[in-house]
């Protein structure tokens, strides 16, 4: 989901505030109600008191006009109290208690200083709420004057205990408080309902909103009410499907992008302003031997040759294209570095790494064989020059002279036929001209063969010659004829570098699927550099420069050997003799072997 703390949700801040809303609304109009509803209700009861209170006004006057004895008084105030459910109190214009309907009036004392009574006799009417010193609890004491013709004869007094009237009052505030909160209650209910009806769209839109953040690029609200939220969601589903498209277009364009990096043979390097190391592929880690990934590391760093950092470094310094070619690693390897400025929102450098160690090698090679074949043609063409100009001089009239000069051009003009002839097979080799017959072949009867046609060469250098080939040998996959003639091109070297005295050694054994031919001697051997150069056309060690020979013989053997699917190789110490190697597959069905 979305990060992000939410506190309260939309519904419930709508509900909350719509609840509150019609809680106010409830509280005020019930406070409202209710005040006035207890004043309506106290003013009712105070007008009831009232016109009790002149009730016995007018009840009592006769009984005053006419100075009735005060027990008739009392007595009329107790009937008049027990018929109306007041307490009625009769005082005479000095305040003494004439009558009362629930005391003894002898017992009460003189009520002409109560603030009701004196506000009656003052203005006609009285009201009062106190504590009776009589009954010992709060009451409500109305008090009208007793008149007769303007003549002021007392005070006739209605009482209610207040505790009556607060228990009414409290009946009303209790129910209006029970509505008020079933009010609330049902407030709260609809709240939620309205707040679920309008947020409910939106956190649709929400959860669409978020699982597209989390990339279900596909999601989409669907449903459209006919409302500002339906519109919202109609854009939301358009805005999705364009940002699915434009995703899908970009992921499309970098899974391009990467296998064309991954597939290309030159390295990549991007790098920012700060010279990090933003994107890279598998050539340029392999170029730099650098342990992937490159990714978030300095150029610096990655490089580790300050030639092609200092390229990287102009270019981002200068904005401009550099380049620069540098020997790094190891193994010697020439990289070309060229470095081009990025410019707009991500500033930095695109840098292109070329491992130009084969074309280098290439050029040596190229440079080697136009010099090794001027240096073969030149030695013989010299000799030719030489014994035609001696023959031009007088010596083609000595007939034995001229017989030996042109022996000796006829075996100048071999070698060179020798040479165009080994270099034509070698040219056809390389170009898959030449068609190897290859079919299942004993390794013994070849072996035996080619140490045969060597024997008579070997016995007259002085060279023991010997052969070691195991039982159960399989059959090899192979062209008889060309296997022999690398054979033969082994062991000629071999004898011909090996001094009087010493051997060579022709063996072969099974290693797993392949069968190992070797050619061993006890020569002179081949220098630790001239090692991985041996097998290359023309390339003659310093010490075989006398020893004859095309030097074409051993990159014949190689392209063989490689055409049959096998390998060639040599190990030698100098001053102590070589052996010369390669492998060649077991024939189908040979050993256990295919089938």
């Amino acid at each position: 989901m979305v990060p992000g703390p939410v506190l309260i949700s939309l519904r419930s801040r709508i509900a909350l505030a719509y609840a509150a809303l019609i809680v106010l609304c409830v509280g005020a109009l019930s406070f409202y109600l209710l005040e006035m509803g207890q004043g309506s209700y106290l003013s009712t009861l105070r007008e009831g008191v009232e016109g009790q209170a002149r009730l016995v006004a007018v009840a009592v006057r006769p009984y005053l006009v006419d100075h009735r004895p005060a027990a008739e008084v009392d007595a009329l105030a107790k009937r008049l109290g027990s018929e109306t459910g007041v307490r009625i109190t009769i005082i005479d214009a000095e305040g003494v208690v004439l009558g009362d309907s629930e005391h003894d009036p002898l017992t009460m004392e003189n009520h002409g200083q109560r603030p009701e009574v004196q506000a009656a006799l003052r203005d006609g009417v009285g009201e009062s709420e106190r504590l009776s010193a009589t009954v010992g609890y709060d009451m409500l004491y109305v008090a009208v004057p007793i008149a007769d013709g303007g003549r002021l004869l007392g005070a006739a007094r209605a009482a209610l205990p207040l505790s009556e009237v607060r228990q009414t009052a409290e009946g009303i505030a209790r129910t209006f408080a029970l509505a008020g909160l079933a009010a609330t209650l049902l407030a709260v209910f609809l709240g939620l309902a309205i707040a679920r009806t309008v947020t409910g769209p939106v956190e649709e839109l929400t959860d669409a909103a978020a699982r597209l953040a989390e990339g279900e690029l596909d999601r989409r609200v669907g449903a459209y009410y006919p409302d500002e939220v339906g519109r919202l969601a109609r854009v939301f589903d358009l805005m999705a499907s364009r940002l699915q498209a434009t995703i899908e277009s970009v992921s499309s364009e970098r899974d391009t992008l990467a296998a064309v990096l991954s597939a290309m043979e030159d390295g990549i390097l991007i790098v920012d302003r700060g010279g990090t190391v933003l994107r890279s592929n598998r050539a340029a880690a392999r170029f730099l031997s650098a342990e992937a990934p490159l990714e978030g590391r300095s150029f610096v760093e990655v490089l580790r040759d300050h030639e092609l950092s200092g390229v990287i470094q102009g270019c981002l310094q200068r904005g401009a294209a550099e380049s620069g070619v540098a020997e790094v690693g190891p193994a010697s390897r020439y990289i070309r570095v060229v470095a081009t400025p990025l410019r707009g929102k991500q500033e930095g450098a695109l840098a292109l790494l070329q491992d130009l160690t084969e074309v280098r090698r290439a050029e040596t090679v190229r440079r080697d064989f136009v010099a090794n074949v001027s240096h073969e043609l030149r030695t013989p063409l010299a000799s030719l020059k030489a014994l035609v100009e001696t023959l031009e001089d007088g010596a083609i009239d000595e007939p034995e002279v001229a017989r030996d000069f042109l022996s000796k051009m006829h075996a100048e003009v071999d070698g060179l036929a020798q040479m165009v002839s080994e270099l034509l097979e070698l040219s056809r080799i390389e170009s898959g001209r030449v068609a190897l017959s290859i079919r299942a072949e004993e390794v013994g009867p070849m072996l035996r063969r080619a140490a045969g046609r060597l024997a008579a060469q070997a016995d007259r250098a002085g060279v023991g010659l010997s052969v070691e080939i195991p039982d159960g040998l399989p059959m090899v996959a192979a062209d008889s004829e060309r296997m022999g003639q690398v054979l033969i091109n082994l062991l000629h070297n071999a004898i011909k570098f090996t001094p009087p005295g010493g051997r060579v050694h022709l063996s072969a054994r099974q290693d797993g699927d392949r069968v190992l031919v070797s050619v061993s001697d006890t020569g002179v051997g081949i220098a630790a550099e001239d090692l991985p150069r041996i097998f290359e056309r023309f390339y003659k060690a310093d010490r075989s420069r006398s020893g004859g020979g095309t030097g074409l013989g051993l990159a014949i053997a190689r392209h063989l050997v490689e055409g049959h699917g096998g390998r060639i190789w040599v190990e030698s110490q100098e001053g102590k003799g070589s052996t010369f190697s390669f492998s060649l597959p077991v024939a189908v069905g040979q050993d256990g072997l295919g089938t």
